[in-house]
């Protein structure tokens, strides 16, 4: 990895969690990429016995992957660092929420020791679990050196979960576990988990080039590299999906005894006995580890809940994540590897009447949409050949039923009155059988409303949602990648008006818009002058955000006869962004540990359990507001940590 910011920041993470001993090797593996234990140990000055226990928590934690390489006739073990999993350590808080909100207590206990274990077997988690997980991850956690900042690093959140909380039943963490595996939350560990990226794809495109060359169907080289690649697309896409099968790491339960099926028998119908089905239960045999490419999905749909609340209100971001949360399944990563969104036969829709049959009932929406308001009919102009009392004749005078363009506006507008009677026409929904069946009534009144907060969404100009076809009263589908590049905007001009100004923001969205263009333009275009725009272009160009190109008037270059072009290049200013992102997170982690060291014998009096007990008695005055200025420090640092990385998420990962 060459971005020197980001390596000092995971050797940061790993630091504050696992030790300085795992930080050393983190950094060295960042700094100079794969090397062998000798060299390792040849560096960080360590003796290979400690260096190889500390490898055995990094591999069994995900954070270093190996791979066994034939060098004169013997294999040298290679470790590598991957950087992506040392940052997900940052998510550890977020993603215990989000399961202590979707599976309750026990979810959250175990994703909880999932994160601290790696990957751990079904059955040795159950069998370790005892009766709180407190003890599986006392039992089954591997030696490592104890973390100094947990809590922080799970933020405020996983500090409200209590980890002594015990499971109810094996039975109880048995079902969880299984939701969680359906949901991909959990995975199976596989064989490629544990190699780096690199040795697998160059590994497999050997075997297929070695295997259609085998065919002899390739006469030519250039075709048979074409097909390669297109294989090798297809085989990547499988291998990060993983096994979607439905019943993917689970087994059939085990028959029951005769007892047990003679007393079932005699509560089930002979009908219902055939159209039972199959019951399932999680596999016990297999290796389990957190997926975080779906928490990036959660996360994502979580953001896009938030803004549409901003643009919105809360009702319609109510109906907009009930939308994210039925078509979240089908979605196993943010981004891809063979991206086919805007395949018409491989899009993901969901139409309102599906959506209703899983929506939240308790979600009130009843008048969260006002009607526009209705215009005085008197003083109202009309048509020569407009009926003066439509709703009394019930028919118009005009038989040919064409409409007059002749008319002025406010004849136009009375049109659209009778538009909005229609519309309360549709919010009634057939009042006259709501007596005959009032539930019906109201699924179709419910519907209708939910249907409106639809097109809300898709009208706004963030275009939320895409409206597809008329199907089940409107099919409507995401499309994230605008969405995702929508987010990456605002978050950009954030910054540049943070930085810059107004008028930062006000040149980066000319230029955007308008390509490659002089400071003259843009300063004609922003009807400002050259000199009050010039410093400002200058800063943005420093930091990143634009690039300047130069074009010669003549053959021989010279800096007077040279036009100077700014344009908008996105990734370079992504790229730019994300690493002072990288930095400024890194400067929050050193100041948390310069502050933690000053007050380094006051924090190991505060955690004695004595002092704890009796804080008044053991305390002076002084210590405790020495005490209260640290707790303040560390929240305020890591609270800027947290929103940092929530802009990596954004600009990085959706």
């Amino acid at each position: 990895m060459s971005q020197q910011h980001a390596a000092e920041l995971c050797a940061l993470l790993v630091n504050d969690i696992y030790g300085e001993v795992s930080s050393k090797v983190v950094s060295i593996l960042l700094q100079l990429g794969r090397l062998p234990i000798p060299q390792i140990c040849h560096h960080i000055k360590l003796n290979p016995k400690i260096v190889k226990q500390t490898l055995v928590v990094l591999v069994q934690q995900h954070l270093v992957t190996h791979y066994t390489h034939i060098e004169n006739h013997r294999d040298v073990v290679y470790y590598e660092c991957e950087w992506m999993q040392v940052y997900e350590l940052l998510h550890a808080g977020r993603i215990i929420r989000a399961m202590e909100t979707r599976f309750g207590s026990d979810g959250a206990l175990i994703i909880s020791n999932m994160l601290q274990l790696g990957h751990a077997r079904v059955s040795d988690f159950i069998a370790a679990s005892g009766t709180s997980t407190k003890t599986a991850v006392k039992a089954s956690k591997p030696p490592m050196e104890p973390p100094t900042a947990t809590a922080a690093i799970n933020g405020a959140i996983s500090a409200k979960i209590k980890t002594d909380t015990p499971i109810s039943s094996v039975e109880s963490l048995k079902s969880v576990m299984a939701e969680m595996l359906q949901a991909r939350f959990l995975i199976p560990v596989q064989d490629y988990h544990m190699h780096p990226s690199t040795d697998i794809i160059n590994t497999m495109r050997a075997q297929l080039t070695a295997q259609l060359r085998g065919t002899g169907g390739f006469s030519v080289e250039t075709k048979l590299s074409k097909e390669v690649e297109k294989q090798m697309v297809v085989k990547l896409a499988e291998m990060a999906d993983g096994d979607t099968a439905e019943h993917a790491g689970m087994k059939r339960k085990a028959a029951p005894t005769l007892k047990a099926r003679l007393q079932k028998r005699q509560k089930i119908s002979v009908y219902d006995e055939e159209q039972e089905e199959d019951e399932w239960e999680i596999d016990e045999e297999i290796v389990l580890r957190v997926n975080h490419e779906k928490f990036l999905v959660l996360f994502r749909n979580q953001e896009l809940v938030s803004l549409a609340e901003k643009r919105l209100g809360k009702s319609t971001a109510a109906v907009y994540s009930q939308f994210l949360a039925r078509i979240e399944p089908k979605y196993l990563r943010c981004r891809p590897v063979n991206d086919d969104s805007d395949d018409p036969k491989k899009k993901i829709k969901l139409s309102v009447l599906e959506l209703s049959k899983s929506f939240d009932p308790t979600i009130e929406l009843e008048n969260t949409i006002a009607l526009p308001p209705k215009e005085p009919t008197k003083g109202r102009k009309r048509g020569y050949d407009s009926d003066p009392d439509p709703k009394a004749n019930g028919k118009s005078k005009n038989p040919s039923g064409k409409r007059n363009h002749g008319l002025d506006d406010e004849v136009l507008t009375s049109d659209h009155g009778d538009d909005d009677d229609d519309e309360e026409d549709e919010w009634s929904h057939d009042d006259n059988d709501a007596n005959a069946d009032p539930e019906a009534s109201r699924k179709k009144k419910r519907m209708s409303m939910i249907k409106q907060h639809l097109e809300l969404l898709a009208e706004d100009s963030f275009k939320f949602l895409r409206l597809e076809s008329n199907r089940g009263m409107g099919e409507w589908s995401v499309n994230y990648k605008e969405l995702g590049k929508l987010m990456k905007q605002i978050e950009v001009e954030k910054v540049v008006e943070e930085r810059f100004g107004g008028m930062g923001t006000r040149l980066l969205r000319i230029i955007k818009e308008k390509g490659r263009v002089d400071e003259k333009q843009i300063a004609t275009i922003a009807l400002l002058k050259q000199k009050e725009i010039r410093a400002t272009l200058s800063g943005l160009h420093e930091a990143g955000h634009l690039a300047l190109q130069e074009v010669p008037k003549t053959a021989t270059p010279q800096v007077s006869r040279m036009f100077f072009l700014w344009f908008y290049d996105a990734d370079r200013a992504t790229a730019a962004l994300i690493a002072d992102i990288y930095k400024a997170m890194s400067r929050c982690l050193q100041r948390t540990d310069t502050e933690r060291e000053k007050r380094k014998s006051l924090l190991e009096k505060s955690e004695r359990t004595d002092v704890q007990a009796n804080m008044d008695e053991y305390l002076t005055k002084g210590e405790k507001r020495e005490l209260d200025i640290w707790i303040t420090r560390e929240e305020k640092l890591w609270a800027a940590v947290l929103r940092l990385d929530r802009m990596v998420l954004i600009m990085r990962d959706f």
